[in-house]
């Protein structure tokens, strides 16, 4: 045999084998993560959060504030060191194992993130033999090592991330294990070594792995660290550290302030490295993502949102729906939660062990160390995959819902039989079912949007219950025009009674039944059982079902009541009821949907037996049809319904019959018009006028012009509106409400649009008066930024009760708040991220506040005379939090749609307590021209709340104080013709100057970059003889004046 050609031939395999494992590397190309295909990829993750570092929040279902170091030692105290020590062996051991991720592969993940804690790869630097020494520990490398195995078998990467780091990387001590009575990983160089060479000894050992798709350097660093200074300089020892022994994976870096602050983080130092944000507890939508994509294309690196989740299934869908429009990958937080409806596991939460989380919290009832153990021995078998209960519908809303609108079955109903009311379709709020509640957690005050916490992560609230023939839930807190949808098989066509199991203390409920988008029962009355818990049955009989029907609907007419399930019992064929007329409505302005009783057999139709009278006058039927469902015959009118038409439909024929051969009846019958009206804006609405609402009743008004006004105003109450907006731009919006103080304290609401995503924005919210009765009417305003276009807006109610008449918009009145004066924060025209509350402040009103790092809000001023202006904040933040360390507002003045100039940054403390007020001032004066001028407020650093912006005009000479010693040569001074300005030292990024005269205009500006030396040359012949003021601003920070002379 020719041995050459056998080497050549091994090698070639050899060489083809390399290449197969290589390609699945992960790299960075421009804004994308690619493969070694140059396959661009989507990476869709979930992280472990629990297993290798317990946070507190996660160990109940309602949580607790707790440290990993406490509650082992907690446990120590009960069941002592050997006992703590096997539990957290099988706490490590169960919770994480390979059926987990052949599992998400399943799913649809092809990326897990494993949060590590430091101590299970290296010692804690007290407990070292000396210092800055490093002894290596080997139970976190076998735990990587078996969760990479059982990734790579399934094509599944890897994301390795430090999610405590020696000392602990934040205020917030939960997330990294902090004990705040040790040095943290920012006071300590030793600990700052040690994460060092942590990352080398990972890095050298996982160098050459495929399936790892990068190391998240740190966690949600949340500490003071000025300017990111100490965060970049550790990230870039890490990056050294890393690089020399591995170049081939991805670098996922974190900004400060948990994650979302890159202030000193920009430009990338590395060629392969991803910027990784977080997302939590706020609006997603295509304008979250305004501050991160210009982070993304200025920069030219890709984003990864590498934690979100902790919210509802309509959040999950549309966070996943906006990340991946725009090319952005994720990961979900957590896999596994004791409890919870929020992950994709929930964890059992066993008697004994709950026993010892309520001694944790602070119970009196100490439990037994049998008891304890028992249930912690219970809680290490509950943590097993197979012994954790699946929500399949928070993966259907996560991997398919974000793509469809199509609802799917969360179980296979069959009819005849009983169909649990929980067990409705797995789709999109609208699709699926439709709730009243609250949507999502948006931040500010949280609102459940699942009232009974339990089975599922939709927005339909489920407890569980007490009735025994139940399968152990129940929906309730059900609302008017709330509805679920069932898909169901049935083989048996027939006439059907259905048993309805219901428990109430009132007996204002109303509901009907649709099959497949046709009404099929009257709208039943249900009546009051004493008790939300005491169950009976109310009978709906004769409704005809076919065995080509494959949805039912439940839709309540009004509440409130519980809802068990619906037990279908066939009692008679087809024929044994007659075919009928059940209702009819306006689809739109010319065609008029007809529901029929039983599917019909026809598919053409005769005009001439049909007769539709728009106010008392005959039009011509242009066409008639099957609709979405062989119950449903549209009606085509040659003429246009308007909303206070009057219409009915006739019918005298014969030809029509049902699919068991029967005719249908005659009829005539008044068509409900649901023609709903465009208000043209600017203009008045009037708040009777609106084409859907929840909640609200009307009465007539005393009001000047008459009519209707809204009320029985509460909380989650809601009026929609079709509206088109002559112009973008501002508008001043008037509310015409009236309250009874016997009864009501005023009125709150939020006006709020409805995007191009189907999601709701805030754009304003407004607090309404108390009158002297429930028709004393008063008017309020408060201005607006609206888009050009035709659009729905909603009328929320936040708080009740009040009437309301109308709302009006005025592009007419000039809707600048007067400067010099007092701006209060809530009168914003635009805001992203924020929330409002009722400030406690003297003066009362509301301030905003759940403030987080980029969030901002604009307002319109009216600045009545050009010149200098001091600003003071009125600011709160509670500093015995963690995490509330104080606060930065950047000022900027917006002067165009792209374009703005810093005004100043002004930087406080915190104080102590949420509603404890301070007034800073003394920043550095604003120059503003006379005139309309819009501002915005950038939060650069958080949380805190704000109550008000007060701009006092300055009329004295400018600036008194001059700089003894300056890095910077100021010649010739007196000046003539030109004034020269060199400096060498230690250089900023940028150098603002600006020339003040003494009565505080300003009169020649510039800004440059240096690398370098700085060499400025300034035209003084421009200006006329006299004293002048030279203020220079390094990175927008003033440090210098200079008085000079011009002659």
């Amino acid at each position: 045999m020719n041995f050459k050609y056998l080497y050549l031939l091994m090698l070639f395999v050899v060489l083809g084998i390399n290449n197969v494992i290589s390609q699945n590397l992960l790299e960075t190309s421009g804004k994308n993560i690619i493969n070694q295909s140059g396959d661009t990829i989507i990476l869709r993750g979930i992280g472990l959060g629990g297993w290798m570092l317990q946070e507190g929040y996660m160990m109940s279902p309602d949580g607790f504030s707790s440290t990993q170091f406490n509650i082992k030692n907690k446990l120590i105290e009960i069941i002592g060191a050997e006992e703590t020590s096997n539990f957290y062996h099988l706490w490590l051991k169960n919770h994480v194992r390979k059926i987990d991720i052949d599992s998400l592969k399943s799913w649809g993940f092809n990326l897990v993130r494993a949060p590590i804690h430091y101590n299970l790869f290296t010692l804690p630097i007290e407990d070292e033999p000396f210092p800055n020494s490093y002894t290596e520990l080997n139970k976190g490398y076998e735990l990587l090592d078996s969760l990479l195995s059982w990734c790579s078998e399934n094509e599944v990467y890897l994301m390795i991330d430090l999610h405590g780091a020696p000392g602990g990387q934040g205020y917030n001590a939960d997330i990294s294990d902090y004990d705040s009575t040790k040095v943290s990983l920012w006071e300590s160089e030793f600990n700052q070594n040690k994460t060092v060479e942590l990352w080398k000894r990972i890095a050298e050992r996982y160098k050459d792995e495929q399936w790892i798709a990068g190391y998240d350097l740190i966690n949600e660093p949340n500490w003071n660290l000025p300017d990111g200074v100490l965060l970049r300089e550790l990230y870039g020892k890490i990056t050294n550290a890393i690089r020399t022994v591995d170049n081939n994976h991805i670098l996922f870096i974190e900004g400060n302030d948990f994650a979302n602050n890159f202030t000193g983080l920009t430009p990338p130092w590395d060629d392969n490295m991803v910027y990784s944000p977080h997302k939590y507890w706020s609006p997603v939508d295509q304008g979250y993502l305004d501050w991160m994509l210009p982070l993304r294309d200025s920069l030219n690196v890709p984003i990864f949102i590498g934690e979100t989740g902790e919210n509802s299934n309509f959040w999950y869908r549309d966070a996943v729906k906006v990340f991946e429009e725009n090319g952005i990958g994720w990961a979900w937080w957590p896999l596994k939660r004791i409890g919870a409806i929020q992950p994709p596991l929930s964890i059992n939460y066993n008697d004994n062990y709950k026993k010892l989380v309520e001694y944790w919290k602070g119970g009196d009832l100490v439990p037994t160390k049998e008891e304890a153990l028992s249930g912690l021995l219970q809680l290490t078998e509950d943590i097993k995959l197979e012994n954790c209960f699946y929500h399949k519908d928070i993966i259907d809303a996560m991997f398919r819902q974000p793509f469809s609108d199509e609802t799917i079955p969360y179980f296979n109903n069959v009819i005849p039989g009983k169909i649990f009311s929980t067990d409705f379709d797995m789709g999109v709020m609208g699709s699926a079912y439709h709730d009243q509640g609250s949507e999502a957690n948006y931040g500010g005050n949280f609102s459940p949007w699942n009232n009974g916490w339990a089975l599922r992560n939709d927005n339909v609230d489920i407890q569980k219950n007490e009735d025994s023939l139940s399968n152990g839930y129940n929906v309730g807190w059900i609302e008017t025009d709330e509805w679920m949808k069932y898909t169901f098989k049935n083989d048996s066509s027939g006439l059907y009674n259905v048993k309805v199991r219901i428990a109430t203390e009132d007996d204002k409920g109303k509901f009907h039944f649709k099959i497949n988008g046709a009404k099929i029962s009257d709208i039943i009355s249900v009546p009051s059982t004493e008790g939300w818990q005491d169950w009976q049955f109310l009978v709906v009989d004769s409704l005809v079902i076919h065995n080509t029907d494959t949805e039912l609907m439940f839709y309540a007419n009004s509440g409130t009541y519980n809802l068990s399930f619906f037990d279908f019992e066939k009692i008679g064929d087809l024929s044994a009821i007659e075919t009928r007329y059940n209702s009819s409505f306006t689809l739109n302005e010319n065609i008029i949907v007809i529901y029929i009783n039983k599917p019909m057999d026809n598919t053409v139709f005769n005009l001439n037996e049909f007769s539709l009278k728009i106010n008392g006058s005959e039009v011509i039927i242009n066409a008639i049809n099957i609709g979405e469902s062989s119950r449903i015959l549209n009606i085509v009118s040659s003429s246009s319904f308007i909303p206070s038409d009057t219409i009915e439909i006739s019918y005298n024929g014969s030809s029509i019959n049902s699919i068991d051969g029967l005719l249908l009846n005659t009829f005539s019958e008044l068509v409900t018009n649901s023609i709903s009206i465009v208000h043209s804006i600017p203009g008045e609405i009037q708040a009777e006028e609106y084409f859907y609402q929840s909640g609200i009743l009307l009465e007539s008004t005393t009001d000047e012009g008459a009519g209707q006004n809204i009320g029985g105003l509460d909380n989650g109450d809601y009026a929609d509106y079709y509206v088109d907006i002559e112009e973008s731009g501002a508008y001043n919006v008037i509310y015409r409400s009236a309250a009874d103080p016997a009864w009501s304290s005023g009125g709150q609401v939020e006006l709020k649009l409805l995007d191009e995503f189907g999601n709701f924005s805030t754009l304003q919210n407004v607090l309404l008066p108390v009158t002297t009765g429930w028709q004393d009417w008063s008017f309020v305003s408060k201005s607006i930024t609206l888009p050009k276009g035709k659009h729905q807006i909603r009328l929320q109610i936040i708080e009740g009760p009040f009437n309301l008449n109308w709302f009006s918009f005025d592009d007419s009145v000039s809707l600048g708040i007067p400067i010099p004066g007092l701006v209060q924060a809530e009168d914003y025209v635009f805001q992203n991220g924020i929330s409002l509350e009722s400030t406690e402040d003297e003066g009362g009103g509301q301030n905003i506040g759940y403030l987080d790092s980029l969030d901002y809000v604009d307002y319109i001023l009216n600045v009545t005379k050009t010149g200098a202006y001091d600003i003071s904040y009125r600011v709160a933040a509670d500093g015995s939090q963690d995490y509330a360390n104080g606060g930065t507002i950047e000022m900027q003045l917006i002067l165009d749609s792209i374009n703005s100039e810093i005004l100043h940054t002004a930087s406080f403390q915190p104080t102590t307590g949420w509603q404890d007020w301070v007034t800073y001032k003394n920043f550095s004066k604003i120059q503003l021209e006379a005139g309309e001028r819009k501002i915005r407020l950038m939060f650069k650093k958080t949380p805190f709340n704000l109550n008000w912006i007060l701009f006092e005009g300055f009329d004295g000479p400018i600036l008194t104080v001059e700089n003894n010693i300056s890095k910077y040569n100021i010649y010739p001074n007196p000046s003539n013709y030109e004034l020269n300005i060199e400096s060498y030292l230690d250089l900023p990024t940028n150098i603002k100057f600006q020339f003040i005269d003494t009565n505080g205009l300003k009169v020649l500006g510039r800004s440059r970059n240096y690398s370098d030396k700085l060499k400025e040359v300034f035209n003084t012949s421009i200006f006329n003889s006299g004293l002048y003021f030279l203020m220079i601003f390094e990175n927008n920070i003033p440090v210098e004046i200079h008085k000079i002379i011009i002659k």
